[in-house]
């Protein structure tokens, strides 16, 4: 005589056992199809060059194309906006900067997406280290006769940088407000643009990444008057640091990026990113390959990666207060 109760439960067991059984497989499925890189910066420039190295790995490692989109404009928070209203399934993601997560949320009230509020932090990328270049006739030939120059000539020597009120700006007017000087800043809606202008003899100056400009200074075609990263360059053993130039300790001259997703993005989606781009991170052919264009990996777990933004965005609001600038 069959048991109503019997069948009951063990229908029950049979469903808990597939719902467990379903959990993994739909986590070893991830990614099924092609992955979509949102990049918020021109191609060229040091985040582009960071998605470019790690879409290459990770389409080996997911086995699924890594596709790298650039959607520049508006200093990176066009591109970012676009990550931030994607659905979220782990096929949109994106290289965020210092501008779109950390800096601004803080300028602008009505940024049309919040960072806290739309986007996850799940892995840390690179840190890219910034150069001060030159066109080949301007007479400063380091930082100490850039400062000088502009001391005597106050708000006519012209730099550019990536944006307005991005941290490139905002670490170039951290100095001059230290040094004493004045600088006219000339935003661009990417590195490569900057360097071109700076080619051009349009502008004086740019302050941008070390992955953009290395090639045009090794050429001869620009020269370089400091680093901004804390130590010496392999890439630029020779050149000194914007600190030991100039003595002004509170100087630092380096951006990040870090890898985002939309809000809402399943764990187990972020846990496969995350352990991938630490695997690729600990490459001793990938460490290599970024630091001699001046970038460094910054490998950790997901919650280390949205700690530091939170820091960096802390830094920053000071940086603000001090300087004054906001964004146009």
């Amino acid at each position: 005589m069959r048991n109503p109760h019997v069948k009951t439960l063990l229908s029950s067991m049979f469903a808990a056992l597939l719902l467990a059984q379903g959990a993994p497989v739909a986590a070893q499925t991830y990614p099924d199809r092609a992955v979509r890189l949102i990049v918020p910066f021109p191609a060229g420039g040091a985040t582009d060059v960071t998605a470019r190295v790690f879409a290459e790995e990770l389409t080996t490692r997911l086995k699924q194309s890594v596709i790298v989109e650039n959607r520049a404009g508006a200093a990176g928070a066009i591109g970012i906006d676009q990550v931030a209203k994607s659905k979220p399934d782990g096929y949109t993601l994106g290289v965020s900067g210092v501008g779109p997560t950390a800096i601004f949320p803080i300028l602008d009230p009505k940024l049309s997406y919040s960072p806290e509020r739309d986007l996850d932090v799940i892995a840390g990328l690179s840190a890219v280290d910034l150069i001060f270049i030159a066109r080949n006739n301007l007479p400063a030939n380091n930082m100490k006769e850039l400062l000088d120059t502009a001391r005597a000539n106050p708000g006519k020597l012209t730099y550019g940088t990536a944006g307005v009120a991005g941290p490139a700006q905002l670490q170039a007017e951290n100095l001059a407000v230290a040094a004493g000087v004045k600088m006219l800043h000339v935003p661009f809606p990417g590195d490569t643009p900057a360097i071109t202008a700076v080619l051009s003899g349009d502008v004086d100056v740019a302050f941008v990444g070390v992955a953009s400009a290395v090639s045009f200074v090794t050429s001869g075609k620009l020269k370089a008057l400091g680093v901004g990263s804390p130590t010496r360059l392999k890439a630029l053993p020779q050149l000194a640091t914007v600190v030991e130039q100039t003595g002004v300790k509170e100087f630092t001259g380096y951006t990040w990026n870090v890898l985002v997703v939309p809000k809402g993005t399943p764990a187990h989606v972020a846990e496969v990113l995350n352990k991938a781009v630490n695997e690729i991170s600990a490459k001793p052919e990938i460490i290599e390959k970024l630091a001699n264009v001046g970038l460094r990996t910054m490998p950790g777990d997901a919650r280390s990666a949205a700690d530091f933004v939170a820091g960096e965005s802390a830094r920053y609001k000071k940086i603000i207060e001090i300087t004054g600038i906001r964004r146009e």
